[in-house]
């Protein structure tokens, strides 16, 4: 009977023949302790290709979410700078034209502010800027509260509303109170270009995202400046954010936009545990506390909790894990009560596959197999 950590390796191997990404880098570890690790496949396919090693930087896509904007949001909660259940038209006085002016903090961090799930704001908007206003002016697609729609509105709201708070454009804000206290060499948004050799590629051109606009129904006033958009990338996207409204945003959001390589994402999800660097130990209730009982989805400050049904934390993880997956192929549990970390990236955004839910389960019930001592 194969070893724990060779039963986790022959599932990622078999998972890469099985064609659900081209390449992938893990990482399991509990405390500081690093329990397995490894790469297998292709960071760039073929034609050119570039093997993926645990050096590899990956676009975190939806890790952004909480590994930038829930851990700055949080220290601005610890600080007293905001309270969760303020309207967020407190601070953003724009949001008062609003039907639902009073929706708070919590329902946009925790995904039921009403927000729909997605726009194509740069097919409606005339320049980044006016992002937020169209937001702002976005009818409610259901009662804050009775629901949790995933929606990258409100993270984009989210990281307008620091960059707000601290008067700080939001890369330059993790980079001051995130990435140079972690000593984070290669973490952040807007890679550099000498960084590109060591970054995985994601997709070649907008493929999916032009087949999401082209699938979707949009309202009469939205409908012709959507059709008539033409700025499609065609290019190999390496070393740029995939994501549309996030490159749109000049590759800075609050919904995507992070670049890591894996042993730095152990460093940021550490943060989110006793000992963290960066919070009190108080604080850290915000990432294992609903605000979303009783809904469709489980969702604290940033996360999802293990204690959503058909979670992806698989079946040995504890109720109280959360964790946040990004649409590149990437995925992060975290458990409290055994002090682990799991961490999967992989680049099956090129071409898409749909299924890497039943990989991402599989991979983190036999990751918590692993022993402590190796």
């Amino acid at each position: 009977m194969p070893s724990p950590d060779a039963a986790l390796r022959a599932h990622l191997e078999h998972s890469l023949l099985n064609g659900e990404f081209h390449g992938a880098a893990w990482l399991v570890a509990e405390g500081d302790t690093v329990l397995s690790t490894g790469a297998i496949g292709k960071a760039v396919p073929p034609p050119d290709p570039v093997s993926a090693t645990t050096d590899t930087v990956f676009d975190l896509a939806s890790l952004t979410k909480p590994l930038a904007t829930g851990l700055l949001l949080a220290k601005l909660l610890e600080q007293g700078t905001v309270t969760l259940d303020a309207p967020i038209s407190v601070h953003l006085p724009l949001f008062k034209s609003r039907p639902d002016e009073s929706v708070s903090l919590k329902r946009v961090v925790s995904h039921s502010a009403g927000f729909p799930a997605w726009k194509p704001f740069y097919a409606l908007a005339d320049s980044p800027e006016q992002v937020i206003e169209i937001i702002a002016r976005t009818v409610p697609a259901y009662v804050a509260g009775t629901r949790v729609i995933y929606s990258d509105l409100g993270y984009i709201l989210l990281g307008y509303l620091l960059e707000t708070l601290t008067a700080t454009r939001l890369d330059i804000l993790f980079l001051e109170r995130i990435a140079a206290p972690l000593a984070l060499k290669f973490t952040g948004y807007r890679p550099s270009p000498d960084l590109r050799p060591r970054i995985a590629a994601t997709e070649l051109g907008n493929v999916h995202e032009r087949t999401m606009v082209q699938n979707t129904e949009f309202p009469p006033d939205e409908r012709d400046r959507v059709s008539a958009y033409d700025g499609w990338r065609t290019a190999l996207v390496r070393g740029e954010v995939h994501d549309g409204n996030a490159h749109y945003l000049h590759g800075i959001s609050g919904h995507a936009g992070l670049f890591a390589p894996i042993h730095e994402v152990l460093v940021l999800a550490r943060q989110f545990l006793p000992g963290s660097r960066l919070l009190k130990p108080e604080t850290l209730d915000l990432f294992t506390t609903s605000l979303t009982p009783r809904l469709e989805e489980e969702r604290s400050v940033g996360w999802m909790l293990a204690s959503t049904h058909n979670s992806t934390a698989g079946e040995k993880l504890s109720k109280r894990a959360f964790g946040h997956l990004g649409f590149t192929g990437t995925s992060l549990w975290i458990d409290p009560e055994t002090n682990r970390v799991y961490i999967l990236l992989t680049n099956r955004t090129y071409p898409i596959r749909p299924g890497l839910n039943a990989v991402r389960r599989t991979f983190n019930t036999l990751a918590a197999s692993l022993p402590t001592e190796r």
